[in-house]
């Protein structure tokens, strides 16, 4: 299984990839050239990125390209709520990553910039940013991109919690720490949905999303849904378990 392997199953389409390095440029080339091609046709592009290790070096290759970052929004699916400093926010990621070299030019918003707003101003805040630069109700993003816990996690949606409200942002709980999120109203109202999933320790995750019997609410990364085919790539080792 040395080259690329492209599968559709159940409405996902499947890219699999040698390891993690050849999954990283895939992906990294895969939104450079979906960036070009939307702002050729649109005023702004809007993005929406995932937090956590995976999409890392995906990011670092993104910021390196020299395309029209300035006409970029980006927003966070979710962000682990601590201080923005801390190495645990998402943000601090980001702004080691993504925003760096010519990604710096684009523009991000920070959910916890203001550390002494409470919880329904934070919501409101996003919620209004959200519709201010989306323009669409619920809004909806060019691309967004998502992880896959090894719990079947995406964005700060887990397991057996009340995660498919008819709202555009929740608080959770998840791995000890609380959380904001985008809802999967806004999430699958994306024209582009792209899975990120690499390692050994997704395998069950990734069976348990392809399957069409699996319950939304041990796998809440099924309640991702789109009018278009959604697309995961991810790396042999995390496909392993896979009948393909």
């Amino acid at each position: 299984m040395d080259e690329m392997i492209k599968k559709i199953i159940n409405g996902y389409t499947l890219n699999i990839y040698k390891d993690k390095l050849e999954l990283s440029t895939a992906v990294f080339k895969f939104i450079e050239s979906h960036i070009i091609h939307i702002l050729k046709k649109k005023d702004r592009f809007k993005f929406c990125v995932s937090g956590g290790s995976t999409p890392k070096s995906v990011y670092q290759l993104l910021s390196k390209c020299d395309i029209r970052w300035e006409m970029v929004d980006v927003f966070l699916g979710d962000e682990r709520c601590v201080d923005p400093n801390s190495e645990l926010s998402n943000s601090l990621m980001l702004k080691n990553s993504l925003l760096t070299n010519f990604g710096s030019k684009a523009f991000f918003y920070e959910i916890f910039n203001d550390l002494n707003a409470d919880d329904e101003a934070v919501k409101n805040h996003l919620i209004s940013k959200l519709f201010e630069k989306c323009g669409s109700n619920p809004p909806s993003f060019d691309l967004t991109l998502l992880g896959l816990g090894d719990d079947g996690h995406t964005a700060s949606l887990f397991p057996y919690q009340n995660n498919n409200v008819d709202d555009f942002v929740i608080f959770n709980e998840g791995k000890g720490l609380k959380r904001i999120s985008l809802t999967p109203k806004v999430l699958s109202a994306s024209s582009e949905i792209v899975f990120l999933v690499s390692g050994s320790n997704k395998r069950i995750a990734l069976e348990r999303l392809l399957d069409e019997k699996e319950p939304f609410d041990r796998t809440p990364s099924k309640l991702i849904k789109s009018i278009n085919q959604i697309s995961i790539f991810c790396d042999q080792e995390s496909a392993k378990e896979l009948e393909i």
